[in-house]
């Protein structure tokens, strides 16, 4: 029977490989799309969450498109010393009222890519890198509503017609947004500190059936234990950031896994500083439990930002 088994293991390898490596590489290039930062470049290609997003939109004409941004308000200045997405390209503003869409124009053929390459310097990277590149620089002179990575639109009425359509969910966004910025927090068990994803096993060999029940109840313990001790570090952590932010998100994470928890925190600028401190303390308690505190940012607020349709 156990020949039989390994039989049968061997022989669906290679279909298993393959599904998984096909569910990696659409995460990977998720998580690229969404985030769109070096950081989460090396996050990608290690394996990272799902997190649904489509491949950049290309224009299906094979003119030129307008490639878009984010939304400002329609007085934001424009970004400075900072490229467009492609080569040559230079950011503009088409406004509609008191909205402002940042765009470039763009090729269809400039946005094709190779979703297989999930290399730092790949087409994708390079893209993704360079519309966070012109979000960051927008931000940094006002609120900033980003879109999603590969937003294009025909020309400038369809531009407006997307400001107009979103109007008023915009404006409550981007008054909601104002200048504070995203910080990502993530608490992650040590990898010397294995994740329980399971009992552990328990060996039968010369041990009795009462010893062999004793020792199972004694490592379903173990972990719930384990989960226990993660959920009460995860909750002690958003108890201690939350005086900090204006507004948390949780993106994911499990007691029964090494990710125990990832949020995302806006923050106001005159907060920061506590908000950094408060999570280097917290670092500092969780270390002996072989549990680490990681904290990324500032980002654009990527993570509370999604248009939805409004009166205008």
């Amino acid at each position: 029977m156990s020949e039989e088994l390994d039989r049968l293991a061997r022989a669906a390898v290679p279909e298993v490989l393959a599904a998984a490596l096909e569910r990696a590489r659409e995460q990977a290039v998720a998580r690229l799309a969404d985030l769109l930062t070096d950081a989460i470049v090396a996050q990608a290609l290690a394996g990272a969450p799902p997190a649904p997003a489509p491949a950049p939109a290309q224009d299906e004409t094979d003119g030129e498109a307008l490639y878009a941004y984010g939304i400002t308000p329609a007085g934001l200045p424009l970004p400075e010393e900072v490229q467009a997405l492609t080569d040559g390209g230079r950011i503009d503003r088409v406004a509609a009222g008191d909205l402002a869409l940042l765009v470039s124009h763009v090729l269809p053929d400039e946005l094709r890519i190779d979703e297989d390459d999930l290399s730092e310097t790949g087409r994708l990277a390079t893209l993704a890198r360079g519309h966070d590149a012109v979000v960051r620089a927008a931000a940094a002179s006002g609120p900033v509503l980003p879109l999603r990575f590969g937003t294009v639109v025909p020309d400038e009425t369809a531009a407006r017609r997307l400001l107009e359509e979103h109007a008023g969910s915009a404006r409550a966004q981007l008054r909601r947004i104002g200048d504070n910025r995203e910080w990502g927090v993530k608490l992650v068990r040590r990898l010397d500190e294995p994740a329980v994803l399971g009992p552990r096993p328990v060996d039968r060999t010369g041990v009795s059936g009462t010893e062999y029940l004793a020792r199972r109840r004694q490592a379903l313990r173990a972990r719930e234990d384990d989960e226990r001790s993660a959920a009460g570090a995860a909750e002690l952590l958003e108890e201690a950031l939350r005086p900090h932010v204006r507004e948390s998100l949780r993106r994911g994470g499990s007691p029964g896994s090494s990710l125990l928890l990832d949020l995302a925190f806006l923050v106001p600028p005159e907060r920061e500083s506590a908000f950094l401190a408060a999570a280097a303390e917290l670092r500092e308690k969780l270390d002996p439990d072989g549990l680490e505190v990681e904290v990324s940012g500032p980002w654009p607020p990527y993570s509370f930002a999604a248009l939805e349709p409004g009166d205008a």
